[in-house]
């Protein structure tokens, strides 16, 4: 019997269900007794994303899901397919059922318009052989809450004392317009000129879940908004209980001392926080030390390179190459092209002497500025002209790219 791939509706009960179960084995999630509610969640990722299902007859061998996205590349945002929920059953595998999922999601994604596609990998090397390479980092640090609590009083940036700082809390009853507008400003003012992080607009994301969480604080000087931090708390009250701070953005160190501190006066109840770092240079130069650092890759597939690289911001770096790129699984990006970057502005057009040799995975790794040309060289992701492989590195290099988000 033939393995079909098709996408999912709401009318699929009986796939939706067996969907459902199968990402419990694969992922955890509700026990084994809690049928509906895991069923009823699944219909909601149908009714909202793409659901692709690997079928045979009536049997469903595996599933995956893109979520439409945003997301931020040095000042400018590009459409985003997320790909999650990859799992296959495990009595089909090495039967092909992935590489016929990725293949439709790929060919989907190209369609939808979405240029690059972004994933949290489970099996690194499962990815790779369809295009993704690691290409930024979720990076957290744990720190006692202690330590935090006393980030006010020792500066730990240097910032001393944070005494012209104001502190108010989103209400969560009914939070203040004026105050998720500020919040959704202040990460974006954040991760618009970062690389990797998603802009948090369109149909997944609603301001108003911020007042479901544990805290929302916001800091203020002389009137004007400066920084905000988010937390929840994770167990109970026992050694196990944390809190997971998921957003600290600050524009200066005095604000995120103080909100720092604002976190840190969960001390006497929670021993341990998990701080999600929006700049992953601040584990080592803006938080107290004595912190123990993580950090899980992204990774990344560019769908269509040249809308890719036209939607995609640049820094002053200017520079022409040559480039033969090699991309099976995305035939409509195989092919010589010449980049051109001028003005903070990139352009790819069919033609030119091919210089650069690099496939999809070299393209990813390098797009977000991830590894440069030693890198790139090392891993064995190119070949070709070392000036053009110079010159490629350099337009798209800059800070570690970073995400917030897991999907």
């Amino acid at each position: 019997m033939t393995i079909e791939v098709v996408q999912l509706t709401p009318d699929d009960e009986r796939f939706i269900q067996a969907g459902a179960h199968l990402l419990r084995t694969a992922f955890g999630g509700p026990p084994p007794g809690s049928g509906e509610e895991r069923g009823a969640r699944y219909r909601r990722a149908v009714e909202r994303d793409v659901v692709f299902a690997a079928v045979e007859g009536r049997e469903l061998l595996g599933v995956t899901t893109i979520r439409p996205y945003r997301q931020w590349f040095a000042g400018r945002d590009l459409a985003m397919g997320g790909i999650s929920s990859v799992a296959v059953a495990a009595h089909a595998r090495r039967r092909g059922v992935a590489r016929k999922l990725l293949g439709t999601a790929t060919e989907r994604m190209h369609t939808d318009g979405q240029p690059v596609s972004t994933l949290y990998p489970s099996i690194p090397p499962a990815y790779r052989a369809f295009g993704w390479e690691v290409a930024g980092v979720f990076a957290t640090i744990d720190l006692p809450v202690a330590v935090l609590a006393s980030a006010g009083a020792s500066g730990p940036a240097g910032a001393g004392p944070a005494e012209t700082v104001a502190l108010r809390a989103l209400a969560r009853d009914e939070p203040a317009e004026a105050d998720l507008a500020a919040v959704q400003a202040l990460y974006t003012a954040a991760a618009r000129s970062a690389v990797g992080p998603l802009t948090r607009t369109g149909p997944l994301f609603d301001p108003k879940e911020l007042a479901t969480l544990d805290g929302v604080v916001i800091a203020s000087v002389d009137g004007v908004d400066a920084g905000y931090v988010t937390w929840s708390r994770q167990g109970h009250w026992d050694e196990a209980a944390r809190l997971d701070v998921f957003d600290l953005i600050a524009d200066r160190p005095d604000v995120r001392d103080a909100l720092l501190t604002a976190a840190g006066s969960w001390r006497t109840s929670i021993r341990s926080a998990r701080i999600r770092l929006a700049d992953p240079a601040l584990a080592g130069l803006g938080l107290p030390r004595g912190g123990r650092s993580e950090y899980e890759p992204w990774m990344l597939r560019l769908i269509d390179v040249e809308s890719a690289v036209a939607g995609r911001g640049f820094g002053p770096v200017g520079a022409e190459v040559d480039l033969e790129i090699s991309d099976p699984q995305a035939p409509w990006n195989e092919g010589r092209w010449q980049l051109s970057v001028v003005d903070g502005r990139g352009t790819l057009t069919r033609g030119g002497g091919g210089g650069v040799r690099i496939g999809s995975r070299g393209l990813a790794a390098v797009f977000t500025g991830y590894v440069g040309a030693a890198g790139l060289r090392s891993a064995g992701l190119v070949e070709g002209d070392e000036g053009g492989l110079e010159r490629l590195a350099a337009v798209f290099a800059g800070p570690v790219p970073w995400m917030l988000d897991e999907f």
